[in-house]
């Protein structure tokens, strides 16, 4: 069975972009394949594209940096996750697509209810808001980022820092 992907064919604007057909992705053993419901564009996205972001890949790549899906199949390897759960990840690059294969070890399950759009605006959001308030004092994350846009998710990182937690653990616990 076909499905569809974006390709970033070459480092540029948004005509280096082109939608292509191809055979799903069949699952590695240790994999899970998900059929994308949802896929952040964030400005890494946007910076792979053009060919600016440290940790840009080789064209043709597919963007897509963040996802929230259905696992639709598992690898003869996998344990502890079945078909029909709701997941979400991180995988940098490919979730751009209609399916996409994951190690099984990079899915984190998704509360069952949850809106697949605005779950998938939490993954990178909130490890970007982790990673800054790692490197903040309690004062400072307190006193610059209080009064910004991002300060909704600033505060639960923040706690995160202080008990070490997973990010996904917090932040769909409630």
């Amino acid at each position: 069975m076909k499905h569809t992907h974006v390709i970033v064919t070459r480092y540029g604007g948004p005509d280096a972009i082109t939608v292509v057909q191809e055979e799903r992705p069949e699952p590695k053993p240790d994999e899970v394949r998900v059929r994308v419901l949802a896929a952040g564009v964030s400005l890494p996205d946007i910076m792979m594209r053009e060919g600016i972001h440290p940790e840009k890949p080789v064209p043709p790549f597919t963007p897509g940096w963040d996802l929230v899906g259905i696992v639709d199949r598992v690898g003869t390897q996998v344990s502890g996750i079945q078909a029909g759960e709701v997941v979400m990840a991180l995988p940098m690059t490919g979730a751009y697509a209609e399916y996409v294969c994951l190690p099984s070890e990079e899915v984190f399950r998704v509360p069952r209810g949850l809106d697949p759009a605005e779950t998938v605006s939490l993954g990178l959001n909130y490890v970007t808001a982790y990673q800054t308030a790692k490197g903040a004092s309690p004062e400072r994350v307190r006193t610059d980022f209080a009064d910004s846009p991002s300060s909704a998710c600033m505060w639960q990182p923040a706690g995160c820092c202080r008990d070490e937690g997973e990010w996904c653990r917090t932040a769909f616990s409630g």
